[in-house]
């Protein structure tokens, strides 16, 4: 499943990794190898990262989460979204299934 993911490190947490010599870097590479977003993008007012994830499993889901509250001192938000193309398909399926529903 396809998620929009916002991860906003607490204080302590963004200052830690501020503070190596690449700063976030180095977790921002690790999130691209492990979970190959399809888009990343960083806050330009605050500490934070937002990224477009397809998990391919709940457990990919439990272990950014874990990875989150490790190294960023907080839990991720995820909002589940779907492409244009994938709406068009769902969309329509679910306007019928809930016409049916008693």
């Amino acid at each position: 499943m396809r998620y929009l993911v916002r991860v906003e490190p607490s204080w302590e947490a963004a200052n830690k990794l501020d503070s190596g010599p690449e700063g976030p870097g180095p977790l921002f590479g690790y999130i691209a190898q492990r979970f190959r977003p399809e888009a990343h993008y960083c806050e330009t007012g605050k500490r934070a990262a937002w990224w477009v994830i397809d998990f391919a499993s709940a457990e990919a889901v439990t272990e950014f989460t874990h990875l989150c509250v490790a190294k960023a001192g907080c839990q991720p938000e995820l909002t589940a979204v779907m492409t244009g193309d994938e709406a068009a398909r769902a969309i329509p399926a679910a306007m019928l299934a809930a016409r049916r529903a008693p």
